[in-house]
């Protein structure tokens, strides 16, 4: 390079340098900031009130809260089992039979014996017969007649040992007769007064204790034959079968599965912190992986008292109506409603900003400038949210455009159908102020 080119160079460079810069300077007052004499074109949306409910979404499944396994209480061959997976049964059907011949002959044992104590506890209670009475009367009679006979024998042999014609043992065996047959009459007089009077009190109250000690025997041998037949508690349907007959059953071991079916509830967790939202009655829907295409209706009929401890949940069950074919383990996803307004502020979501200090703030049209309000917020459902505070019905909400606002600065409304594709002014096009107040009482 020669020197008069480097000079050239020298002097070149700083010019297009500047030319440059006057060119950006250019560009730049073409294209002013928005201030306050510049209009930015905004979308409005007059503010209404509409029904807004708080819902929580979860997941469920459901489950039959009437579910009953039958296990066996004695050992012994499965001697009736008839029955398959999805089998109705009705309550008190009997489902399974345990063989155990020892047991039925207790029961036959038992009822022999408390035959035996009933009619004996009846003859008592019926009382002495008259043959009885009479057979006794007869022996009091002819053991009176034995006593006289025996004391006028005493009294003979007595003289005639004293005149010296019998030995004076004579006289002691005819004083014994006399004597025994004294002590059989006073027995059987008594024995005739007894039959006579009857059974006392204490007899029959022995023998009414001895028929109720049969009948306890014969109420525990029927209730250990009892255990070898297994009866439905509920009507429901069966959904497992563990043994088949033929089959050696042992204590305690599972033998058929029972279900209610019409006790079938979608069970779901609840989070702590919406815990106290939760209650009974509330309404609910779901929508089951087995019926996409339908929606249905329940109602929530249990709130379990306490919280689980390391998931941090609630457990809620409710009831859904109108399921053609219910099965318990189904997948639900449940949307519970938690709270509903019927005449809230609704405003659209994206029409709000939240500051850096976490406010929420929103923009609304007042005399052709944006006005800057801060909002309190309610209930969020999707794209829209309840305003509790900020925002009354009729205002003009700004729904566009708004994140370039400041408070107090000329706004251009953008047309409602775009018809030719333009902006107007604020106050072009806009209702006066009889007709806005028309249109928020609702009248034409």
């Amino acid at each position: 390079m020669n020197r008069k080119t480097l000079i050239l160079n020298v002097f070149l460079i700083p010019l297009v340098s500047l030319t440059l810069s006057c060119s950006k300077g250019a560009d730049s007052a073409a294209q002013p900031s928005p201030g306050k004499g510049q209009n930015v074109t905004v979308k409005v949306e007059q503010v209404k009130q509409e029904p807004i409910a708080r819902f929580l979404e979860t997941t469920g499944e459901l489950v039959a809260t009437n579910t009953v396994v039958l296990a066996a209480m004695a050992e012994g061959l499965i001697a009736f089992c008839p029955y398959r997976e999805g089998d109705h049964v009705q309550a008190g059907q009997k489902l399974i039979e345990i063989d155990r011949p020892l047991y039925r002959e207790e029961v036959t044992a038992a009822a022999a014996a408390l035959a035996v104590a009933r009619a004996k506890l009846t003859d008592l209670k019926a009382g002495s017969r008259p043959q009885e009475i009479a057979q006794a009367e007869e022996t009091v009679r002819k053991l009176q007649e034995a006593v006289a006979f025996a004391k006028t024998d005493m009294e003979r042999i007595g003289k005639l040992v004293e005149k010296g014609g019998f030995p004076i043992e004579a006289r002691e065996k005819a004083r014994v007769a006399f004597v025994d047959f004294e002590t059989q009459l006073t027995s059987a007089e008594q024995r005739l007064e007894m039959i006579r009077l009857g059974p006392t009190k204490t007899t029959i109250a022995v023998q009414e204790a001895v028929a109720k000690e049969a009948e306890a025997r014969l109420e525990l041998a029927k209730a250990k034959l009892g255990e070898c037949v297994i009866e439905a508690p509920f009507s429901g349907t069966i959904t497992k079968v563990h043994v088949r007959p033929g089959d050696m059953a042992s204590a305690k071991a599972r033998l058929i599965e029972v279900v209610d079916l019409s006790s079938v509830v979608v069970r779901f967790a609840v989070p702590e912190a919406l815990t106290a939202q939760v209650r009974t009655e509330m309404a609910l829907e779901a929508r089951l992986d087995a019926y996409p295409e339908r929606v249905f209706s329940g109602r929530v009929v249990r709130v379990y008292p306490d919280i689980d401890r390391r998931m941090r949940t609630r457990m809620v069950e409710a009831k859904l109506s109108g399921i053609p074919d219910v099965m318990p383990g189904m997948f639900a996803r449940v949307k519970l409603e938690l709270k509903q307004v019927d005449a809230a502020v609704v405003v659209p979501l994206a029409a709000l900003i939240t500051t850096s200090e976490g406010d929420k703030v929103a923009f609304v049209l007042q005399d052709g400038k944006a006005t800057r309000r801060q909002v309190k917020t309610g209930i969020e459902a999707s794209d829209r949210i309840q305003v509790v505070e900020g925002i009354n019905p009729g205002d003009k909400l700004i729904v566009s455009g708004h994140k370039e606002l400041k408070d107090g600065l000329n706004v251009r409304v953008m047309e409602s159908e775009q018809q030719e594709g333009k902006s107007k002014p604020a106050g072009a096009g806009l209702p006066s102020q009889e007709a806005e107040k028309k249109e928020a009482r609702g009248e034409k």
